[in-house]
């Protein structure tokens, strides 16, 4: 799969926490809280998903921070590589690193007493110097070098479109860019990266600020700028205005030319409305692929319900044939329990005469206790009527042989 590169530019603001520490009995400057990257962010109609960062963050870890992006024959290179280490190195890298809340942060340090032997270093220490003293608050901006592999997607996140998403992101640096503007424009940055094997391949620049910028694909921010455009048409014929409408109208009939439609020869104003009818088109396909997909849901979760309803009602009431057995049963159980009380109160009432007990020693025995004692009585008492012969006073000892 091929690998693309990047450069994603951020900042490090007046308001960041610099301090001192010494560091192998070295003193070192310290920034807090270095932002190389956010999740889920869109940039240039690519995705950075939180997932891929999440995987790819540590890759920052002890990574390089030379001032400027590092160039040979005016070529991007590696911040690791040899030359880019002689003559970008400042004693400066990224420690740290946390991937939370969205984000990934770490901490810059730059050893104070190797920044101060070149000219680069000496300038940045400078900077960084006006401002922990409050006497330069302008940002610094850092842009963070990367590799990834992008997958064609077409989606959005966090309100913008995109048609890629950056995969197996390998970060090489966090550059230190003192000269370069806050926003940057297109052409800074962009450049060629040569690999270690020695191939080349285009860098493109992105900003991190771009992910508060509308997106052009959004229907409310084409809608202010049709509005835009007809105002600067109704008011003005110049060639600056007619050059400022240009990328979209090459935005509006590429997208036209990817759903097959026909642009050649039409108008402005045509290409606007078969654009807006495109736009409409796929808006309703996707809210009825949306409401078709909630019916299903719901009718499904509909048919669980009755099935389980079903299948309690079925397991609850027992079958009509079944119904005179379950009578004979229960009429069973009660006579046994019925007959079970009365053997208790016969026994109960042999160990009361035997033993003399009262009528609520008695009654508290049962189980094992009362059985034990009924087993002691020395005369033999049947459990019902039939086989208790109570006027016969002699025991089985006594009997004639």
């Amino acid at each position: 799969m091929k690998r693309n590169c990047v450069n994603v530019l951020s900042v490090i603001n007046s308001a960041s926490n610099i301090t001192t520490e010494t560091i192998n009995g070295r003193p070192h400057i310290v920034v807090r809280g270095v932002t190389p990257v956010v999740d889920d962010i869109v940039m240039n109609r690519k995705l950075y998903p939180a997932a891929e960062i999440e995987k790819s963050y540590k890759t920052l870890e002890r990574n390089p921070m030379p001032l400027g992006h590092p160039k040979v024959d005016g070529k991007h290179i590696s911040a690791r590589d040899v030359q880019a280490v002689n003559e970008y190195h400042v004693g400066a890298w990224l420690q740290n690193v946390n991937h939370a809340s969205g984000k990934v942060t770490g901490d810059m340090y730059v050893d104070r007493r190797y920044a101060e032997g070149t000219e680069k270093g000496k300038r940045l220490l400078t900077r960084l110097d006006d401002m922990a003293a409050g006497k330069n608050v302008e940002p610094i901006h850092i842009s963070t070098g990367l590799l990834y592999s992008g997958i064609a997607a077409n989606g959005e996140s966090k309100g913008k479109k995109y048609d890629e998403i950056a995969t197996n992101m390998n970060f090489d640096h966090v550059a230190v860019l003192l000269d370069e503007p806050g926003a940057g424009t297109p052409t800074e940055g962009v450049g060629i990266f040569v690999n270690a094997d020695g191939s080349e391949q285009e860098i493109e620049t992105v900003n991190l600020a771009d992910s508060e910028k509308p997106d052009p694909q959004d229907p409310a921010f084409k809608s202010f700028f049709n509005q835009l455009k007809a105002f600067f048409s109704a008011n003005s014929n110049s060639v600056e205005v007619e050059e400022e409408t240009n990328p979209m109208k090459e935005l509006i009939t590429n997208a036209l030319k990817a759903k097959g439609q026909e642009v050649e020869g039409k108008t402005d104003a045509e290409l606007m409305d078969a654009y807006n009818q495109m736009v409409a088109d796929d808006a309703k396909a996707k809210a009825d692929a949306d409401e078709k997909a909630k019916e299903e849901k719901a009718k499904k979760e509909k048919e669980e319900k009755d099935k389980k309803e079903k299948g309690t009602t079925v397991n609850s009431e027992a079958p009509e044939w079944f119904t005179p057995f379950a009578d004979e049963l229960k009429s069973l159980k009660n006579s046994l329990a019925v007959n079970a009380d009365k053997e208790k109160g016969e026994k109960r009432t042999a160990v009361k005469e035997k033993f003399k007990m009262t009528d609520v020693a008695v009654n508290a025995l049962d189980g094992e206790a009362l059985n034990e004692l009924y087993a002691q009585c020395a005369t033999s008492h049947g459990l019902n009527g039939a086989f208790n012969h109570s006027d016969n006073k002699n025991s089985f000892s006594d009997m004639p042989e």
